[in-house]
């Protein structure tokens, strides 16, 4: 239902993050320390009977030159070293929350659903498996409608079609699920509207109870 939270594959992932930011700032260091010699070996074939502080240092002017360029490459990896591991870490995060999300949906007693603009079930919970007498695989996908009964449906989609445009943000609806050998059951549906992160209507989600 949801990604799981692995703490042994987030503690390598964080490893290689670390190794890969570390190998960052090296490599910034490296840089640094190539471009000064690299000025150096410019300076000594220009001018090889220059004195060795103006070979190492140059003018003043070449000095900052050299300063200023060495200093941003390291800042640069710096920088770079430190979105990775913030990434990394917001990852974790996220990762984290969607797990503690998962464990309350999969506690809770009500069913928990999330479908898509055209009606079709992306999301649902142990507890709406139950209610519905079937397995996961044989819900996920399909449209809510399929499981209303008949005379509720017109009802069902006139709520479902103002959330979809926005005239309500919620609702709720009594009505009967078909059970998968033809049995009824008196739920209670209820809607709110489901976002993307465009924060556009998705679909809708909400919980629903055995009545």
């Amino acid at each position: 239902m949801a990604i799981i939270y692995d703490e042994r594959f987030w503690n390598k992932k964080k490893t290689i993050d670390e190794r890969i930011g570390d190998s960052t700032i090296a490599f910034a260091i490296g840089a640094a320390i190539f471009f000064w010699f690299f000025s150096v070996l410019i300076r000594f074939l220009d001018s090889p009977d220059l004195s060795l502080r103006l070979l190492v240092l140059g003018t003043d002017l070449q000095f900052y030159e050299q300063l200023f360029g060495s200093t941003l490459l390291i800042v640069f990896g710096s920088h770079v070293s430190s979105n990775i591991k913030k990434r990394r870490q917001a990852e974790e995060n996220f990762i984290k929350t969607e797990e503690k999300y998962r464990i309350i949906l999969e506690n809770i007693e009500e069913g928990y659903y999330e479908i898509n603009i055209n009606g079709q079930f992306k999301l649902i919970n142990n507890s709406m498996c139950t209610l519905l007498a079937c397995k996961e695989s044989e819900i996920i996908g399909t449209n809510i409608i399929s499981h209303i009964e008949e005379k509720y449906i017109p009802n069902f989609k006139a709520l479902f079609n103002k959330i979809k445009h926005n005239e309500e943000r919620s609702g709720k609806l009594k009505c009967k699920f078909k059970l998968k050998h033809g049995e009824r059951k008196n739920v209670e549906i209820s809607f709110s509207q489901l976002l993307d992160n465009d924060k556009k209507i998705d679909g809708a989600r909400g919980l629903v109870r055995d009545i």
